[in-house]
């Protein structure tokens, strides 16, 4: 059992705990968490699914609260802004589920429209309580795909997505005949429904020189439009939100990888070695080489 620590207010799969567990081919990681002590106000740029299976408490999900019991599943989008405070009485235990958005697009390219989940994000609630039959079944689930990916057995990645196709598809179900959301005020902007088009692009493309009035052809948007709809759902303007981008891949390569910094920088998108040092810098607090020295010395000390 692992628990959650404390990071940065943007966190992504490539952390200390989880870098060398993770497939390149589909970006994944589960653990059971155990919370004691409040979980700050964060936001990350991958998809999160959890259930709870062990004590209470409350979530506030882009300013809304919501219970946490067993059998509360939760499906996070990609930068909503969420906290976790648990019960006094014992800890708060969750199967914590991580995957990148490229997974549902994926599948909708199987057949099974899963990307349909990402938009209207105003539309469904982003948490249930299951029937405690369901829950059971959930929990199945989810132990199954603990138990794959520690497991790192041959097929292992397919099992995977097809245990975290279904567990998305019961949530979904179940957050449909729950939802009491007002039809009059579920439509958002003129954009909600391409906006996670447009960030699943940047989140694939940010390699190349992106610009906001480029995007905004692709799609066939307005840029002021574009850019006021980026900086809504995601609360980072299209520059800050590419730097991120960038800098996410800049850690794994620094944590996973020998690869030369220099080379690093023009690998991740930026044009110019002194830009990405500065924007390393301010997004991360460290200089890049220092970044990939205490990457090192952490996980030398886990290891031991």
């Amino acid at each position: 059992m692992i628990k959650m620590t404390r990071f940065p207010m943007t966190r992504n799969l490539y952390s200390t705990e989880s870098c060398f567990n993770i497939s390149p081919y589909f970006p994944f990681h589960i653990v059971v968490a155990a919370l004691t002590q409040k979980f700050p106000v964060h936001r990350h740029d991958f998809l999160e699914l959890s259930l709870v299976i062990e004590g209470e408490g409350r979530q506030v999900i882009n300013g809304v609260t919501y219970p946490m019991a067993p059998g509360t599943c939760t499906f996070l989008l990609p930068f909503q802004v969420h906290e976790i405070v648990p019960g006094p009485s014992k800890p708060l235990r969750l199967y914590n589920c991580m995957f990148d958005s490229d997974f549902l697009f994926q599948s909708s390219g199987a057949g099974l429209g899963l990307k349909d989940l990402l938009f209207p994000q105003e539309k469904w609630v982003p948490s249930v309580r299951f029937t405690a039959e369901l829950y059971e079944f959930v929990k199945s689930l989810m132990h199954g795909m603990l138990t794959e990916f520690v497991g790192g057995e041959l097929w292992r990645d397919e099992l995977l997505r097809i245990k975290l196709s279904e567990v998305l598809i019961r949530f979904d179900r179940q957050r449909r005949s729950e939802s009491t959301a007002d039809p009059a005020k579920t439509g958002g902007s003129a954009h909600a429904d391409s906006i996670w088009s447009v960030i699943h692009y940047m989140q694939t493309h940010y390699q190349e020189p992106i610009t906001l009035s480029g995007l905004a052809d692709v799609f066939e948007l307005n840029s002021s439009c574009l850019s006021a709809d980026l900086k809504r759902h995601t609360g980072l303007n299209f520059v800050r939100l590419l730097h991120e981008f960038r800098v996410r891949h800049a850690c794994s390569l620094l944590a996973c990888t020998d690869m030369n910094v220099f080379d690093i920088a023009f690998e991740v998108g930026f044009g110019s070695y002194p830009s990405f040092l500065r924007i390393f810098r301010e997004l991360k607090g460290v200089a890049p080489g220092e970044y990939r020295k205490r990457f090192q010395t952490n996980t030398n000390t886990i290891a031991t």
